[in-house]
């Protein structure tokens, strides 16, 4: 059981798409705390009570882990102390989580300041990231497993003050922006490269992602204040996407 956790496409979850859905974000998030907690609902409640609470952490790991950057050991206690719970009572309630549940407050401060410095995994969470809110507003499926689809960097990542209406300081600030950065076809993204954000305007358009289209559609012009923008509105939808009702 333990090694099925660990792994979305076990046996254990065949035909349970939104359960293994829930565990690849776990996987990709690199989230460990939540062993106990599986390991004793498996045990102790009904198949759809378990698949609920995987979802429930998915959640509360990306608010808690991947947004906020908070201390994993307070919500590690947490866990342990609702498996404890539902192994004596065999029974789960939602209202536990409450206490690692980042408000929304806070998480939208949190996603409207994040950065994501280009590393191979947190090249996987943008595009995870993207692909949920596409989803979420344009109904549009875009398969993160994909190597079709990469992560463009609006403002470039060699960009110096020539590049635009930046200063040396809003470029080292903006460039690892979430509001600098959106989802591109790999093809288009070799167009885009340092190319100045007129021509960038240009290739945008010829996505088949919405979020992405709409960046031309919506600003003329790319400095600080439009990523910052950009970004604020990334963190409403956001908001509504990874949230538990209590």
């Amino acid at each position: 059981m333990y090694l099925a956790l660990q792994n979305p496409n076990d046996e254990f979850w065949r035909d349970k798409n939104e359960l293994q859905e829930a565990l690849r974000e776990l996987k990709l998030f690199q989230i460990k705390q939540t062993n106990s907690v599986f390991l004793s609902a498996y045990q102790n409640l009904s198949n759809e009570q378990f698949a609920k609470l995987v979802k429930y952490c998915s959640v509360i790991s990306f608010r808690y882990n991947i947004i906020g950057w908070l201390n994993p050991n307070e919500q590690e206690d947490t866990y342990n102390s609702i498996a404890l719970k539902i192994h004596g009572k065999k029974s789960f309630d939602v209202s536990d989580l409450q206490e690692i549940y980042v408000s929304d407050d806070s998480f939208v401060n949190d996603f409207s300041t994040k950065q994501f410095k280009n590393t191979s995994r947190n090249h996987k969470i943008v595009k995870y990231i993207y692909s949920k809110i596409e989803k979420y507003k344009f109904n549009y499926d875009i398969n993160v497993e994909n190597d079709s689809y990469t992560i463009e960097h609006v403002l470039p990542e060699s960009a110096d003050e020539n590049w635009g209406e930046f200063s040396n300081e809003e470029v080292n600030r903006s460039i690892y922006r979430l509001g600098n950065l959106t989802i591109l076809e790999k093809r288009l993204n070799r167009d885009a490269g340092i190319v100045r954000y007129d021509a960038k305007k240009q290739i945008y358009s010829q996505s088949n992602c919405s979020i992405t289209k709409a960046i031309p559609e919506e600003y003329t012009s790319w400095n600080e204040d439009k990523i910052s923008a950009r970004q604020k509105q990334l963190a409403k939808d956001a908001k509504s996407i990874w949230k538990i009702q209590f």
